[in-house]
């Protein structure tokens, strides 16, 4: 379970919606991926780039070949073409390998791992059902339609998502959402999330129409397919991590779930039940 600052407002998240959870604006011209302290820092990935066919298309054809190779010609040359498509690499890259390593590109670049979901990538096209789908999960877990950074702790059944001894995972106490899917199998990309949040739960609010616009499901430029409440789709387990399972798409054990740091209490008096279904009513 590693503890991950990452683009995800527009994730899942009553607590952006009805009392603005703690999003700040991301610094003019911040990295990408900053690493410090077990933090990564991740900015802005739009979702109208993320989902244009030629960014899809481009993604495909990286992961036709092992990355430096990939980066150095076909998708990954078109990708970094443009100031969005260097940021979708870098995200890339720090999906896929895990700290430590880097991957040199054209031009004198290079981009740093991180997480380590797909390790085999650096010498090898990601060609493993496992490792595209971790991959996946991962930038789907990235997707913001709020342009919001805000930070999220990821959790998942992979080594790479396991806590360093220092975390302070515990602070992250809301849940929010859990994606899932595989944006690389050619024939039928897939891309999947689920409505984890604990206000749910706890109060029993609904998913409206503007909450799933906010949580990337049925919104015009967010691309994924939402399926309602994580209970009904996903299985824990001792470890809390989740297998997901979609209609027509099968199972996924490959599935990243996301948690918030309560900076506005949801309980105690904090965020009253009340007020919270009020707010839900008129969005």
């Amino acid at each position: 379970m590693l503890r991950v600052r990452i683009d995800a407002a527009g994730v899942i998240g009553f607590c952006v919606l009805a009392v603005g959870c703690g999003a700040a604006p991301a610094d003019e011209g911040e990295s990408v991926l900053v690493a410090e302290q077990e933090i990564i820092v991740m900015n802005g990935l739009q979702p109208a780039y993320f989902w244009k066919p030629s960014t899809q298309r481009a993604l495909r054809a990286l992961a036709q070949a092992p990355l430096p190779a990939g980066l150095d010609s076909g998708g990954g040359a078109a990708l970094l073409e443009s100031e969005q498509g260097r940021h979708l690499v870098e995200r890339v890259v720090a999906c896929a390998l895990p700290a430590g390593a880097a991957v040199a590109a054209p031009f004198g670049q290079s981009f740093a791992g991180w997480i380590g979901l797909a390790p085999s990538w650096a010498t090898s096209p990601l060609s493993d059902g496992a490792s595209r789908r971790w991959v996946t999960a991962c930038l789907l877990q990235s997707l913001n339609a709020l342009g919001a950074p805000v930070a999220v702790h990821l959790t998942g059944g992979h080594p790479g998502l396991a806590d360093a001894s220092d975390s302070e995972a515990s602070e992250y106490t809301v849940r929010d959402a859990i994606m899932f899917g595989d944006l690389f199998e050619p024939a039928r990309p897939t891309a999947f999330a689920c409505a984890d949040n604990a206000l749910i739960d706890d109060c029993g609010v609904a998913l409206s129409a503007k909450t799933v616009e906010r949580v990337c499901g049925q919104s015009p430029t967010c691309g994924l397919t939402l399926l309602g409440h994580c209970n009904a789709i996903c299985d824990r387990d001792g470890a809390g991590a989740s297998t997901c399972w979609a209609p027509r798409s099968g199972v996924y054990p490959e599935s990243i779930a996301s948690s918030l740091e309560p900076l506005v209490a949801l309980s105690s008096g904090g965020l009253t039940c009340g007020v919270l279904g009020l707010v839900s009513g008129l969005l």
